[in-house]
């Protein structure tokens, strides 16, 4: 049998909380049993509403909105809440900006790939990606012809989404860029659509070698063709993928374990099986050393609280805490852990968690807790929350907080289990998955 402790650890990691009924399936088998679950989940495409599978004329707004609820409330209630993560890291990777592309049906679509791919095979994402249209508008190469080389794309394809800094020149980028050039779209469909008479077709030099290079060649060179570029390349994901799961800076005996067979075949699940497999995912290195990015807090809080978007409206919340579905702040995408913790973004999380408060305490619920003995309330509390273990200092903060109440309105009152529930969604444990 599986340590039900480990599997809690890998759920909060992989489907944003540790659902008990998960965890006590899982706990009855191995842990590469339940790995396995998690990583088991239909490649069969997910539809889209269908208000948002297409654009519609001066309502891109209202698109957009519709589209953060409907994707937020898919990272609750999806049957393997795995495939949405990984939908998420691959939007903060091969990133694009809503506001920028200005398109639904290019944003929407993308953001369909990625799901679909969710844990299919890197080279083929990459690929596909090169040419979303969602990511030709993001980074300028609908407007790349061979008169006028924009090199955005080809510069951050290898700076940002394969190789990294100091691993190619200038004069790479400048090849790829040419390489790339008549890549664009339909200016009336918004469709891929590939321009040959904007392609540069004379030769150029990329990574030492002459020819008359193509878009999709470049990324060929670097994933398949150059053991060393594609070796460097899987460092990159392998230490970018343990640091969304895991935490930063992962030790090197990991990365130096699993990016080869990563550069070998590109295939994004069997990585992820190695990944949660280490024993060093389950150290307290890892168990105690990932901030909870703000969509993964409010995921957790709606799961835990049972409201969905349309109750509690997270899409007006997330951007005071800095991380905004479809609207990266850069190409980069997202920092992560510590940048999540500041008392700009805090406050943020304080104002969303004293919105959920109010709707909890609807027709006065959880009036109950005033009737409870104080170490009770705090169990009820914590517990509705999935928080679990409950630290020492948070669980005399909650306990030092009610005696001073209940001595205050010895007869009850109203604000009691009002602030107990604040006090809880703002727990430091509540911010650690």
């Amino acid at each position: 049998m599986a340590d039900p402790a480990q599997i809690a650890h890998l759920l909060r990691r992989t489907e944003y909380v540790a659902r008990p009924d998960r965890v006590t399936a899982l706990s009855l088998g191995t842990l590469s049993a339940a790995v396995d679950d998690v990583l088991n989940f239909a490649v069969t495409p997910v539809a889209l509403p269908a208000f948002i599978d297409h654009s519609i004329d001066g309502q891109g707004w209202e698109q957009y909105v519709v589209a953060a609820k409907w994707w937020l409330d898919r990272m609750v209630d999806s049957p393997k809440p795995l495939q949405e993560k990984m939908a998420f890291f691959w939007h903060g990777h091969f990133t694009s900006s809503w506001w920028k592309v200005g398109d639904t049906w290019a944003m929407t679509k993308q953001n369909k790939l990625y799901r679909d791919n969710a844990v299919g095979s890197f080279y083929t994402l990459t690929q596909a990606m090169a040419v979303e249209p969602a990511m030709l508008l993001y980074l300028d190469n609908a407007q790349n012809t061979k008169g006028s080389p924009n090199e955005n794309f080809a510069r951050e394809l290898m700076e940002l989404f394969t190789l990294g800094v100091g691993n190619y020149t200038e004069s790479d980028v400048e090849a790829a860029a040419r390489a790339w050039t008549g890549y664009g779209i339909n200016w009336t469909t918004y469709a891929y659509e590939y321009h040959l008479a904007s392609h540069d077709t004379s030769n150029k030099t990329f990574f030492g070698t002459t020819k008359a290079w193509t878009g999709p060649q470049i990324i060929d060179e670097i994933l398949l063709n150059n053991a060393a570029k594609a070796l460097t390349t899987a460092r990159r994901i392998v230490t970018k993928l343990w640091e969304y799961f895991a935490h930063q800076n992962p030790p090197t005996a990991v990365v130096d374990a699993l990016a080869p067979a990563f550069a070998a075949d590109w295939q994004v699940k069997p990585l992820l099986k190695a990944i949660f497999l280490r024993s060093e995912f389950y150290l307290p290195a890892a168990t105690q050393g990932l901030v909870r990015s703000p969509i993964d807090w409010v995921v957790a809080l709606m799961y835990h609280t049972g409201f969905r978007s349309d109750a509690i409206n997270p899409q007006w919340y997330v951007e005071g805490m800095g991380q905004v579905p479809f609207d990266p702040p850069n190409v980069a995408g997202w920092k992560s852990n510590a940048s999540w913790v500041n008392t700009s973004t805090f406050g943020a999380r304080a104002e969303f968690a004293r919105g959920v408060t109010w709707h909890l305490r609807q027709n006065d619920g959880f009036a109950n807790l005033a009737d409870m003995t104080i170490a009770d309330a705090v169990d009820s509390v914590t517990a509705f929350f999935g928080i679990a273990p409950v630290s020492t200092v948070t669980r005399t903060a909650m306990t030092n907080f009610l005696t001073a109440q209940r001595a205050a309105a010895p007869w009850g009152d109203w604000w009691e289990p009002t602030n107990l529930l604040s006090m809880a969604m703002l727990a430091p444990e509540m911010h650690v998955a």
